[in-house]
């Protein structure tokens, strides 16, 4: 499902996003709610400032990747706990890179029914992000909106997830990846 929403995104860059496992139920922009997924209810929820899955209505799992405002960034590489796993990498790429990997996931998204994504209207105009447009470096990717994907996928022993969050004005892609294992 492929949605566009009608306001900027909150966080700026890679480096704002934080991993908050059990956080409450925040509210959504969209969600896209998985009835038996790995045999699991799942909700994949797009937020103003990222993303939250919940597994089991947040009782087995709620994980919220977001930007915290006045909290510096503390995305890890990878998480383990318990029956969850977590991974998270940052990619820099080049504008057209940028261009055809965003290009990419959005055209899933539109046709995917494990897919949820969210275009924002604008990408802020910060310091860095007005630095990189000055010196043209990522002057084909500032064209495309910043957005936010979550897609689910059943597993044989529980439900995984991976998300992406595209920074158009810094050509960052942060891409997660996460597991949740059934237990007994």
């Amino acid at each position: 499902m492929l949605i566009e929403l009608r306001r900027p995104y909150v966080d700026v860059s890679a480096g704002d996003l934080s991993l908050t496992l059990g956080l409450a139920t925040a509210p959504a922009l969209e969600v896209l709610a998985l009835d038996g997924c790995g045999g699991r209810a799942i909700e994949l929820r797009l937020l103003g400032f990222s993303h939250q899955v919940l597994v089991g209505g947040g009782s087995d799992l709620s994980e919220t990747v977001a930007c915290v405002p006045g909290v510096a960034g503390t995305l890890p590489q990878r998480r383990t706990d318990g029956a969850y796993c977590f991974g998270a990498r940052v990619e820099r790429l080049a504008a057209d890179a940028y261009a055809a990997r965003s290009s990419g996931l959005i055209a899933r998204a539109s046709r995917d029914p494990l897919m949820l994504a969210g275009l924002f209207a604008d990408a802020p105009t910060g310091a860095a992000g007005a630095a990189a447009t000055a010196a043209g470096a990522t002057r084909a990717a500032s064209r495309l909106p910043a957005f936010t994907a979550l897609a689910a996928r059943p597993l044989d022993d529980g439900v995984a997830w991976t998300t992406w969050h595209g920074y158009p004005q810094s050509g960052e892609l942060v891409v997660t990846a996460s597991r949740l294992e059934r237990r007994g």
